[in-house]
C-alpha cells in the first residue's frame, strides 16, 4: 500500500491509498454532494465510529437509528484492513431526508407568505 503524507492546519498524516476510513471518506462525500445538487443541505456529525446525520436543511434531526445520539448514517471502518463501510439503512436514510425536506420547503413558503402579508403571525 503506497503513503503519501498530507499536510492540513491542524497537522500532518500518512494516508494510504487503499485505506478503508478514506473511501469511506469519499462515499460519505459523494453522498453530500449529490443531496446539495439536489438543494438539500445535510450537517453530518462524527463519533468514531459513528457517522450522524445532524441536520436536514437546517432542522436539527431528532430520530435515531442504530446509536444512542442520531441518525446514524454509516459506521467509520475500526481497523485499516476493514473494507469500507457501506450506508447503514439508505430506504430509511431517504426516508428521513424526504420527511425533512418537505418540512423545511414548508417552512420558508410560510415564511415567503409571512412577507408578503398574506397572513399574520400571533
Amino acid at each position: 500500500m503506497a503513503a503519501k503524507k498530507i499536510e492540513t492546519k491542524f497537522g500532518s498524516y500518512m494516508e494510504r491509498e487503499n485505506d478503508p476510513t478514506k473511501l469511506t471518506g469519499d462515499k460519505i462525500k459523494v453522498f453530500v454532494e449529490r443531496l446539495k445538487k439536489l438543494g438539500i443541505e445535510v450537517k453530518l456529525q462524527g463519533n468514531f465510529p459513528w457517522v450522524y446525520i445532524d441536520e436536514i436543511c437546517g432542522i436539527k434531526v431528532k430520530e435515531r437509528l442504530y446509536g444512542n445520539h442520531g441518525f446514524t448514517l454509516i459506521f467509520l471502518p475500526g481497523r485499516t484492513d476493514s473494507p469500507p463501510s457501506e450506508f447503514t439503512d439508505i430506504t430509511e436514510t431517504f426516508k428521513l431526508i424526504r420527511k425533512y425536506n418537505r418540512e423545511a420547503l414548508l417552512v420558508k413558503m410560510m415564511n415567503d407568505s409571512q412577507k408578503d402579508g398574506l397572513y399574520d403571525v400571533e
